[in-house]
């Protein structure tokens, strides 16, 4: 008999595209609703009310959007059928508009532009011509005119060097649209030709050959990108003499649009095979992007949103075609190049404002990621596994005898080997510079620990807990 301590080390991420034996002691194959941020585990923040009114809305929410003004920030929220702005005076939604074709989540887009001295949002939706919203009056009105050939009903636009991009013409699939050049008596719901000169007219450029629609356009300070069904393309130059399009030779799967983020002017997407970044020259795997790629392959990406708040990148889709909206969210620690799951809610969208994330739910509640310790009043069910392991030891059956830790609240610890299984509950003794001895009693010799919450209870668990086994050298 020999007691021996292996200290296991901090925490970081899940990786569920590794064999338990190739993931490192502070990965996890099972984890969901952790944060780990500082190394230690601790129950993920929550969740609470940021309109205190339900949007109840008989057909299915797709999409929303946090427009600052001077007045504050308006929230808006898209349905299938109609436009709604939440009156914070009377805590209630109102809808400003009815759109007479079902809506797809996938072909809205929101842009804020400025019209002569005006700052405006602009509403594209694939069906119609596009809507301008005054945060002043909350009314909508048409964006542009026939006459200015700027009444197309595109599903996607981006501002890129001065000018406003769009495409998504289901007539012209293809086809990307730009206005003319700001300035004078030019304004961006203008797509003419201007007599004045080629550089500051209106256009179009088909993308792409055969059947491959532009499914998105994002714009980078000195390229706009422009998605298809199958491909990707840039835009370079600044006007349209000198505008050339490329392709993007890199090997990758295509995203939904609205699985795109912009951060440090590098463009994020998720994809059936990971998480992809594009630098400004190519498409490149980010640290540990495939981590979550036996849950992706699973998982329903169409209509999947996205946000980036801080050092944190989130991507929220359906666990399958039958979710009530995206009921699961993949965190992308950028700094440290790691993932975790967020389950527990069904989202309709989710968007970064001023360091602080929010979300609509499936159910019409508009909410913001806080210190809360639940999800809007459910509670929220986090834990931890630690890979299978054989504690540097492989030839040994061990015993487990207890995990000495620091941390708070209440953690239910399970111990798993080949010979059973041991749980247990314990409540951290908090005083400073305390530790907390857990008692553990597992016979095995590979085990697996899982930390979990108890009732939903917000915990934590300090990097470093020391695990004592006792070493019994098989007889050979």
């Amino acid at each position: 008999m020999a007691y021996t301590y292996s200290v296991l080390p901090g925490f970081s991420g899940v990786r569920m595209d590794l064999a338990d034996a190739l993931l490192s002691a502070d990965q996890s194959p099972d984890a969901c609703n952790m944060d780990t941020r500082a190394g230690d585990l601790r129950t993920a923040c929550g969740f609470s009310r940021a309109a205190s009114g339900v949007l109840n809305s008989v057909v299915p929410l797709l999409r929303m959007f946090l427009y600052p003004t001077e007045r504050g920030v308006r929230y808006l929220a898209v349905s299938t059928g109609a436009l709604y702005y939440y009156h914070s005076a009377r805590r209630e939604w109102r809808q400003i508009h009815t759109f007479e074709t079902p809506l797809s989540a996938e072909r809205i887009g929101f842009l804020k532009i400025r019209l002569g001295s005006l700052d405006r949002l602009l509403i594209v939706y694939g069906e119609g011509q596009p809507l301008i919203y005054d945060a002043v009056t909350n009314t909508v009105t048409p964006f542009g005119s026939q006459e200015k050939l700027s009444d197309v009903p595109v599903s996607c636009a981006e501002l890129y060097f001065g000018r406003l991009f769009a495409a998504g013409n289901m007539l012209e699939p293809s086809r990307l649209y730009w206005s003319k050049a700001p300035g004078g008596d030019r304004a961006i719901d203008d797509w003419r030709q201007d007599p004045a000169s080629e550089n500051v007219s209106g256009g179009f450029v088909d993308i792409g050959v055969g059947d491959d629609p532009i499914t998105g356009l994002v714009a980078l300070s000195n390229q706009l990108l422009i998605f298809t069904r199958n491909s990707l393309y840039r835009l370079l130059g600044d006007r349209p003499s000198n505008y050339r399009v490329t392709a993007v030779d890199a090997a990758y799967e295509m995203p939904a649009h609205t699985a795109v983020v912009r951060y440090a002017d590098r463009l994020y997407f998720l994809t059936d095979g990971g998480l992809c970044c594009y630098d400004g020259q190519t498409v490149r795997r980010p640290q540990n992007a495939a981590a979550m790629l036996p849950l992706l392959r699973e998982a329903c990406l169409s209509g999947a949103v996205s946000a980036a708040c801080g050092d944190r990148l989130y991507f929220a889709f359906r666990s399958d075609e039958e979710a009530d909206g995206a009921d699961e969210m993949i965190e992308y620690d950028l700094l440290r190049g790691c993932c975790m799951l967020r389950r527990g809610f069904a989202f309709a969208d989710i968007q970064a404002l001023s360091g602080e994330l929010y979300a609509l739910t499936a159910d019409g509640r508009f909410v913001r990621f806080d210190d809360s310790t639940d999800y809007d009043g459910d509670p929220i069910e986090a834990w931890w596994e630690t890979p299978a392991q054989d504690l540097a030891h492989p030839e040994t059956t061990k015993t487990l005898l207890s995990l000495t830790a620091s941390g708070s609240g209440t953690v239910a610890v399970r111990a798993e080997s080949n010979g059973g299984t041991y749980e247990t509950e314990t409540d951290f003794n908090e005083t400073p510079l305390s530790v907390t001895e857990i008692p553990l009693r597992c016979v095995g010799r590979i085990f697996r620990l899982r930390f979990s919450n108890v009732d939903g209870e917000p915990m934590r668990l300090d990097a470093r807990p020391a695990l004592l086994f006792d070493l019994q050298r098989r007889p050979v």
